[in-house]
């Protein structure tokens, strides 16, 4: 378990304030946000390498906040790898075993780990020369060797190519479940945190902006920059004018979000100046308005480009002024003849726009 309560840190002119955040005890937890929002900074406050200025640090239900960063138990992996370029693959992952004085444990555990990690072939080679994902690898090797209760991770992924990156998620995630470590993760990308992450938090200029399953942090964000960041979709300001009563039980209402010359019909908690969220896959594309179901939206405008993303096409249309995204099968994109400058009906239903 990972539980940080209020927590403070300063380093220069960089401050974390009254960070909260948990992680339950075996579960996998990701930090997501921008270059510079201070997500390494918060591993270290964690691991012990930088000192709190307020706020607990709870490891394992036990208040580690002022421990020395070996008492805590913890398992580091830093983004750029730090491996001893002088030593051998075996004898990297199991430096920490022998620092321990648990040498004798080493070779067994080292096997063990290699297996895991597909790591066995080259265990006699120097670091030196391997590929990112096998230094990524031996890395990871070497924090889980001692059999940490925490596991932390910066950015795992940002050196490699995309396909290596696909195969170090999968394995890390079976890693986790076969281990059963607490484990948190920083990133900048969500799509690690849609694969991975039981819990995530948005963190913006130290602080955490959002934070809940990933799930409902993409359909649900709480701003228009969490929204923007993690990509949920076209993100949209305006106002929002009620048509309808109240319901006595939600206290929603049907109503009118217009932004410029554009006005879509939406389901609302409150009026006056909002953001509204589509997401490309609540967008529905037809080349005739006979199409398909009848959403509540349902407006004509023109492809203005594609963006394919292999089996996904991103397709962007401008409505009444207004661009819009709108994600389809790469085969029903073909299928319906869209290529910038052709007309297009774009249908939304009205509870599927989430406004802010």
């Amino acid at each position: 378990m990972i539980r940080l309560e209020q927590v403070g840190v300063r380093v220069g002119r960089f401050a974390l304030e009254d960070v909260t955040l948990e992680v339950p005890a075996g579960g996998y937890g990701l930090v997501i946000g921008p270059t510079g929002s201070g997500k390494t900074t918060l591993l270290e406050a964690i691991a012990g390498h930088t000192p709190l200025q307020r706020g607990r640090v709870m490891l394992r239900n036990e208040d580690l906040s002022r421990a020395a960063p070996e008492r805590r138990r913890v398992g580091f992996v830093y983004q750029h790898y730090h491996l001893f370029p002088h030593l051998t693959v075996a004898e990297n992952i199991g430096y920490g075993l022998g620092a321990a004085g648990r040498a004798s444990e080493a070779a067994g555990r080292v096997r063990e780990l290699s297996q895991m990690l597909g790591l066995t072939p080259i265990l006699s080679r120097s670091v030196q020369g391997l590929s990112g994902g096998e230094q990524q690898r031996i890395a990871l090797a070497r924090a889980l060797a001692p059999k940490p209760s925490i596991l932390l991770l910066d950015e795992p992924f940002a050196a490699v190519d995309p396909a290596t990156r696909r195969g170090l998620r999968r394995e890390l995630r079976s890693l986790h479940e076969q281990e059963g470590i607490t484990t948190l993760q920083v990133t900048h990308d969500f799509e690690d945190a849609m694969r991975l992450g039981d819990v995530v938090a948005v963190l913006a200029q130290g602080r955490i902006v959002q934070a809940g399953t990933p799930e409902a942090v993409f359909r649900y964000p709480n701003s228009a920059f969490v929204a923007e960041f993690i990509g949920t979709g076209t993100v949209l300001r305006g106002t929002v004018e009620r048509v309808s009563e109240p319901d006595p039980g939600t206290g929603r209402f049907a109503a009118r979000f217009a932004t410029g010359s554009l006005v879509l019909e939406v389901v609302a908690e409150r009026e006056g100046e909002s953001y509204a969220v589509l997401r490309p896959a609540d967008l529905t594309l037809s080349r005739t308005s006979g199409e398909g179901p009848a959403p509540r939206n349902r407006f004509l405008g023109r492809v203005t480009h594609i963006e394919r993303e292999t089996a996904v096409a991103q397709v962007h249309v401008t409505v009444e002024g207004t661009s819009l995204v709108a994600a389809v099968m790469a085969t029903t994109a073909e299928e319906l003849g869209l290529a910038p400058g052709v007309a297009v009906h774009v249908g939304v239903k009205a509870t599927a726009i989430h406004l802010i």
